[in-house]
């Protein structure tokens, strides 16, 4: 496989992930953590740092505390990830997971970010002016910080259309209503955002079906629905399929979904078809849920497990 699609991510606010992994959480009580795992996350970073393990090299932008980069720098400097972050003052924030035994049941805890300023905004601005996105996949991943509100982020959706990039965002609440409204080309919602997207319980395999094509006749060509141990749901232009793992046993649901986008953009930026681009996906996921640091093994054996994976057409 070669990159011959250039791909961009972009977390606005990103985090040191704390994950903490205890028998069982017990509220309002002294809980004695197992074992505990740090590393630099946010839904871009990790989409960059899943492609980087593949072998293919990204662009990594948005903000970054100046005062406790290096767990980021660092991921940066092992793999093919071109850091473009705007450093803004003070710190990253800390997102802790907390994870109980079975690794099926995680507590998140999101501290917010660093305070973004008018000159930030356009310091970023600024660097996606300065790279080539012509026909470029870039991903908008995750919550907003403070200070970067809803036309904002519009206004930075309107600046990637504008420059002939393809526009990818993993978001949820009124930022996923934003992008659904800007006419995006691809999103990924779970069963949880979509739900509340549109107001409705989805209670079963049909129902999500139904919302995923409901939210795609908006004019959204691309939506990827995530749907936990049931699988995920791929609907582009021209198929709708549905692709389900074997079990594994679960280590962590943490990055499980950005895992699963990271494998569809290496398959569009690769060129597979539709098929093999969510059995990637999903092979991608898979390794994500069983490893406590989410990476992924050497590429031949992601392509070889890739077969394992069931992909049929999605049910009317």
């Amino acid at each position: 496989m070669n990159n011959t699609i250039q791909i961009v991510t972009i977390t606005l606010n990103p985090a040191i992930d704390q994950t903490i992994f205890l028998p069982s959480l017990q509220t309002g009580s002294v809980n004695r953590a197992e074992q505990s795992h740090l590393q630099a996350g946010g839904k871009g970073v990790n989409v960059s740092a899943r492609l980087g393990e593949f072998g293919l090299s990204t662009t990594a932008t948005g903000f970054l505390g100046a005062e406790n980069q290096a767990h980021f720098t660092r991921l940066f400097s092992k793999l093919p990830i071109r850091d473009a972050f705007v450093r803004i003052p003070g710190h990253t924030r800390t997102g802790i997971k907390l994870v109980e035994r079975n690794g099926e049941v995680t507590t998140d805890i999101n501290l917010p970010g660093a305070q973004v300023t008018p000159h930030d905004i356009e310091a970023l601005h600024a660097t996606l002016r300065g790279l080539d996105l012509h026909e470029s996949w870039c991903l908008i991943g995750g919550s907003l910080p403070p200070g970067f509100t809803l036309d904002h982020f519009a206004e930075l959706i309107d600046l990637l259309k504008s420059a002939g990039a393809r526009v990818a965002v993993d978001a949820s609440g009124d930022a996923l209503r934003a992008a659904i409204d800007r006419k995006v080309d691809l999103i990924k919602p779970n069963q949880h955002e979509i739900s509340e997207l549109l107001g409705r319980d989805i209670p079963n395999l049909a129902a999500a079906c139904s919302a995923a094509r409901e939210v795609q006749a908006t004019g959204i060509p691309r939506v990827i629905l995530s749907l936990g141990d049931a699988g995920a749901l791929f609907l582009d232009p021209c198929s709708s399929l549905m692709a389900k793992a074997p079990p594994v046993i679960v280590a962590s649901t943490v990055g499980a979904g950005d895992a699963l986008l990271a494998g569809y953009l290496a398959g569009l930026s690769t060129g597979l078809d539709a098929a093999a681009r969510a059995q990637l996906a999903t092979t991608f996921a898979c390794y994500s849920l069983t490893s406590v640091g989410r990476q992924l093994p050497p590429k031949a054996e992601v392509l070889s497990r890739m077969e394992e994976i069931d992909v049929i057409s999605a049910p009317l």
